[in-house]
């Protein structure tokens, strides 16, 4: 049976990649896609999303509105246009799609689809917490019945892009963020975050491969990511990151993440120099090896997977796969 997943996502063109992967894959059950505010506005967003959704032909998976703005306080960071562009799709979304959002409102569809398949369904987000943080403090069973979470966000080790040592989806709503950390899961989620994303890149040669359009997939991303790749690669040039798709295979792939311990995980939401980050205790393991030693991570932690190993080869197979390479 296709394993069910719903999918988080703040529309942006590694958003893209990774809903159209996810949305053609046989093996894979998209049951509604939940849109949050971060690269673009919320509207915006969720005009990204249907036109994915569309393009890939997979009307029949509903899509719902979220938040269109952070919990308070939360940096005040510049919005993501000039790597998305102006629609989320680097400038070249084409017309609308013929189909429209659901009523339902993010939220509530997250809650009632947990609540109605409890510990089957797994989420993944893509976007800054918002919509979770939201779900985790008004849905008492939502945490307990999401049967699993991944997450892409945050750092470990490689510190911030959008802050000095926030990761963009963390550090646009760094409360949000906190709650989804803190929240009852069923198992440790886990964090997909730059120690990964950064590794595993597109090179030249999918680059080269888009451009061929040898697939639906690879006609419709290859503009969004040309587009994408100017600045999007600021931290990887000349390569190109596609953090949201890791974290899709992450879920449908898991060993495609090599090194991911269970460690203590917080975010700081004190509005300081360190405001957005994601504090990871490695000192943990260490001190639980000592006999009787007493607990020293600070209140406010929660037991996360930190991603920390990927194989990077495999990531790309994937991508050239999707863009018509049978080979991968």
């Amino acid at each position: 049976m296709a394993r069910p997943v719903v999918i988080d996502t703040d529309g942006g063109v590694d958003d893209a990649v990774a809903l159209w992967w996810a949305l053609t894959d046989p093996a894979l059950d998209v049951v509604a896609i939940t849109v949050v505010w971060g690269n673009v506005s919320v509207e915006i967003a969720t005009e990204s999303v249907l036109r994915v959704v569309h393009a890939a032909g997979r009307d029949d998976v509903p899509v719902a509105i979220g938040a269109a703005a952070p919990l308070q306080p939360a940096p005040d960071l510049r919005p993501a246009t000039f790597i998305h562009g102006d629609d989320g799709l680097g400038n070249a979304a084409g017309p609308p799609a013929p189909i429209r959002a659901v009523a339902e409102p993010a939220v509530d569809l997250l809650a009632r689809l947990a609540r109605e398949r409890p510990g089957e369904l797994a989420l993944v987000t893509l976007g800054p917490l918002t919509n979770i943080g939201v779900a985790v403090a008004e849905h008492a069973d939502f945490a307990a019945n999401v049967g699993e979470l991944f997450v892409m966000g945050g750092s470990a080790r490689r510190g911030g892009n959008a802050l000095p040592n926030g990761e963009a989806n963390v550090a646009h709503d760094p409360i949000a963020a906190q709650r989804t950390v803190a929240a009852q899961w069923a198992r440790p989620p886990l964090l997909v975050g730059l120690d990964v994303t950064l590794e595993a890149t597109l090179r030249d040669t999918e680059f080269a491969l888009l451009a061929e359009h040898r697939t639906p997939a690879a006609a419709f991303c290859d503009a969004p990511l040309r587009f994408y790749r100017q600045f999007g690669s600021t931290f990887t040039a000349p390569d190109t990151p596609c953090h949201d798709l890791l974290a899709v295979l992450a879920w449908a792939m898991p060993a495609i993440l090599t090194d991911a311990p269970v460690l203590p995980l917080a975010v700081d939401t004190a509005g300081g120099p360190a405001w957005g980050a994601t504090v990871v205790d490695f000192r943990a393991p260490a001190f639980a090896a000592l006999d009787g030693a007493e607990q020293v991570t600070p209140d406010g932690f929660a037991p996360w997977r930190i991603g920390l190993g990927v194989e990077v080869a495999r990531f790309r197979a994937t991508v050239r796969a999707l863009f018509g390479d049978p080979a991968g």
